[in-house]
């Protein structure tokens, strides 16, 4: 229809489609440039126009900062059945899986860090915290009701699904999606029946926190380690399968490999995520939406930036930089696409100055480390009933002597002096046998935990001495040697760009291909899901072996996969006349300027660095002196009650 009417009657011009769904399609309104109109295939039933001339009569401000809410009810004729509804607009916005897919933000958002996720993560959650607050519930979440700006703020769409709360009349939220739907309600047949709470909510706004944090992961996506585990996303979240948990190899599974460690969030959001997607949740105690926001805005607070990459931003209570880490085992989070700035290093620098200045500085003078001795020690005695060495020694004596004594008194029948004798050797050391091996077992047990102590002690106690003093020493002359080796390591991967411009150029094709969007023979949402969890996003991803390991996925849906994966690599055209551009050849060049400031920073400071171990050693290994001492005597003590059996 080419014109509607709003509630009080004006006529409201509808323009051109610009989506289509299975319960209505959107249009832009040419007079009212940030609303759009959505207007129904079929006819609405009278529920429905109730649900929506009450959300229209409801709105607010506050609702519309963070819901394209209905803002008035269309009709095809004055005074007629409401037929559609206005809302604002979601232009400039996109679905929150596209931010939180490491492959969709790495070429569409290159410069978006951690923090940026962070900050979608806490918005999220104050949307459905306002939502909450109201009475009203989402009732069906999922990664595509879920819309992000630039800007980072982010608006709920299909508000017109929400379980609403109007007055105390309850209209239900009639659809789900199964994957996002808690433990306690997987299996429901028929949604329009089912009264949603908050809770419920709580667990998909859960989900999608996980995903935007840990990289679009899902958290009930894991190894399975127990038949049934891993066969589906439905059964595995039914099943409380968190493969996150502290105890999920108990559950059935654990993390895929490379994956995001759960530590990467403070233990406090961790355990919030464990109580979302566990038995505490699903009996009613998930966190809220406004604590969500309260925690979320407190890592906001302390986030570290890591020295080597721009787009390195972390929670402050980790020590190192976990995106490092990860890309030191093959994986990239985050990759700014865009040349980095180049760090301007210390004016003046001079190795040869640096250096001489590290070797001038003395190692730490420490005291000898306490060895386990077994001098002035008495051995543990034996319990009852068990003999010791000595004494099974003695009975084996007296049964030769008796040998020997037998055969001298009767020579004629001396071969049963033998056997007598030989049966009182046998008898002598099967004295206590079995006792004597539990008493065995339980020495060896208390030496072997004894000399694990004595080792770490001593381990600490050399950290913090001399030894410490040497790696530090040796961490410093491998940065020395690194700095010098700078200028051909250049020099190679510049050469290197010709040979890879190729690989390159087909990478980047590949990596244009989304298995989210592709149609694959037997893939499933779920399915692709699963293939997110463990980092297969794009074509380029696409490995046999990789896909053919995970649960669930078969010859016949790996062949399927890989056929796909190969129909994209067909399309490619190498283009020779862009096989090395000024950008490439910008980015080596930054990245070695920037590594080269990082190491002159730390070889300048290495003289500083060892000073202050040196004349800190004295006092910290001494605190270690008792510890060692005890750690000392205790295996000594150790090995001389095992020697003694």
């Amino acid at each position: 229809m080419d014109k509607v009417y709003t509630s009080s009657g004006v006529v409201v011009q509808v323009g051109r489609e610009l989506g289509k769904g299975g319960e209505g399609s959107v249009y832009e309104v040419p007079a009212f440039s940030e609303q759009v109109a959505k207007l129904y295939h079929r006819a609405v039933d009278a529920k429905k126009q109730a649900k929506l001339r009450f959300m229209a009569h409801a709105v607010d401000a506050e609702l519309l900062r963070y819901v394209a809410w209905p803002l008035d009810t269309l009709h095809s004729a004055k005074g007629g059945p409401v037929v559609g509804f206005l809302m604002p607009t979601a232009a400039n916005k996109e679905p929150v899986h596209n931010i939180y897919s490491p492959a969709h933000r790495k070429q569409e958002k290159p410069k978006a860090a951690w923090d940026y996720l962070l900050y979608v993560a806490r918005n999220t959650a104050a949307a459905f915290d306002m939502l909450h607050s109201r009475g009203h519930v989402l009732g069906d979440v999922n990664q595509g009701n879920v819309y992000v700006g630039a800007d980072s703020k982010v608006v709920l769409i299909d508000s017109d699904s929400f379980q609403v709360n109007a007055r105390g009349t309850l209209h239900l939220c009639e659809v789900g999606v199964a994957h996002f739907t808690p433990p306690e309600l997987q299996g429901t047949a028929a949604f329009d029946k089912q009264a949603r709470t908050a809770n419920h909510d709580n667990f998909g706004l859960a989900l999608i926190i996980f995903h935007l944090l840990l990289g679009g992961r899902h958290p009930f996506a894991g190894v399975p380690l127990k038949p049934g585990a891993g066969d589906a996303l439905e059964s595995d979240i039914k099943d409380l399968r968190y493969a996150y948990a502290k105890d999920s190899r108990a559950r059935g599974s654990e993390p895929p490999p490379r994956s995001i460690p759960v530590g990467s969030v403070p233990s406090n959001v961790e355990s919030m995520f464990f109580r979302a997607f566990t038995e505490q949740g699903a009996k009613g105690a998930r966190p809220t939406a406004k604590q969500w926001v309260d925690a979320l805005d407190a890592i906001r607070g302390a986030l570290k930036k890591c020295p080597i990459s721009p787009v390195h931003v972390y929670a402050g209570h980790l020590s190192d930089c976990p995106w490092c880490a990860l890309e030191r085992q093959g994986v990239q989070y985050f990759v700014d696409n865009a040349v980095a700035p180049q760090l301007r290093t210390s004016s003046g620098f001079v190795l040869a100055r640096a250096w001489s200045l590290i070797e001038g500085i003395s190692p730490p003078q420490t005291a000898a480390v306490p060895q386990p001795l077994t001098t002035g020690l008495t051995p543990k005695a034996l319990p009852v009933g068990v003999p010791s060495s000595k004494k099974i020694g003695v009975y084996r004596a007296l049964a030769i002597l008796f040998a020997l004594g037998f055969c001298v008194a009767l020579p004629g029948i001396w071969l049963i002096g033998v056997i007598l004798g030989m049966m009182g050797l046998v008898a002598a050391g099967n004295m206590g046998s079995t006792e004597r091996a539990e008493e065995k077992r339980l020495r060896k047990a208390a030496l072997d935990w004894a000399q694990s102590e004595y080792t770490n002690a001593v381990k600490q106690y050399n950290d913090r001495g001399r030894e410490g003093f040497s790696k530090l020493r040796q961490e410093l002359a491998s940065c020395k040697s690194e700095y010098q080796g700078l200028a051909e390591a250049e020099k190679a991967e510049m050469e290197n760009l010709k040979s890879t411009a190729y690989a390159r150029q087909l990478q980047k094709h590949m990596d244009s291909f989304f298995i989210e969007s592709a149609t694959i023979s037997g893939l499933g949402p779920a399915r692709k899901s699963a293939l997110r969890s463990f980092g297969i996003e794009t074509a380029a991803d696409c490995e046999r072996h990789k896909i053919r390991s995970i649960r669930g996925f078969g010859d016949g849906l790996t062949r399927a996969v890989m056929d796909w994966k190969a129909s994209c690599e067909r399309r490619f055209v190498f283009n020779p006349g862009n096989a090395i551009t000024q950008a490439d050849r910008a980015k080596v060049r930054n990245a070695y300027a920037n590594r080269q400031a990082a190491l002159e920073t730390r070889i300048s400071a290495g003289a500083a660095e060892l000073t202050r171990f040196r004349d800190g050693a004295p006092a910290s290994t001494l605190a270690l002196m008792p510890q060692v001492e005890w750690a000392a005597k205790k295996l000594g003590q150790a090995k001389l009650d095992y020697e003694s059996i």
